[in-house]
């Protein structure tokens, strides 16, 4: 094999290294809201795993999520799921014992959305929380996805909040826009991998 033809081999190679699909969790911002905030209220993350996705919801400073009575966790998703598919819930990191619906086919502040986790009931004097996390079964990542790499719509009913864990002022809700942020574990594997590559080769052909 001569050196021209190593070259476009490696070449080869490291598009379809690119081209291989590799996240394995995608985080998106929830930036717009509908009571008078102002800068992003917080993220989404959706992590993969074995049997399901793990959703973490974190608010960021001076903001909370909305969880009693009228708490609403909105997504989309191509997946068929019902109240059977969502478990582990987790408020500030505290396990919910309480009850909770799953409601299909929600719209919230003009936006329709495929399903809404709500119904979540005070517990522990917590009626707002900074993070809250949910486990749901039987679906891949990219049925979360309205393209490779970017999570479809969410939507997060939330409000001001001055760290006492309870609502201040306005609540209304929060969507996600914008670009989802690369996971650094999975982009540095990736790196890593092409340099592997790269370095394979490049001793190959200098041999």
């Amino acid at each position: 094999m001569n050196a021209m033809t190593r070259l476009h081999l490696l070449f080869l190679l490291l598009v379809l290294a690119i081209a291989v699909p590799f996240a394995t969790a995608d985080t998106i911002t929830l930036t717009n809201n509908n009571f008078g905030a102002i800068g992003p209220i917080g993220t989404v993350n959706v992590v993969t795993s074995d049997s399901g996705v793990e959703v973490t919801l974190t608010a960021n400073s001076g903001f909370a999520f909305v969880t009693t009575g009228g708490a609403d966790i909105l997504f989309n998703t191509s997946a068929i799921l019902t109240s059977a598919n969502i478990s582990n819930i987790m408020i500030n990191g505290a396990p919910y014992t309480g009850t909770f619906s799953l409601l299909s086919s929600q719209t919230r502040a003009g936006s329709l959305f495929s399903y809404d986790l709500t119904k979540l009931q005070a517990q522990n004097g917590v009626n707002a929380a900074t993070s809250i996390q949910f486990f749901i079964s039987g679906v891949t990542l990219d049925q979360f996805e309205s393209s490779p790499g970017v999570l479809s719509a969410w939507g997060v009913h939330a409000c001001f909040d001055t760290g006492g864990n309870k609502c201040t002022g306005n609540t209304g809700f929060t969507f996600s826009v914008g670009t989802p942020v690369p996971e650094p574990g999975t982009l540095s594997l990736l790196g890593t991998g092409l340099v592997g590559l790269a370095g394979f080769f490049r001793r190959r052909l200098l041999s």
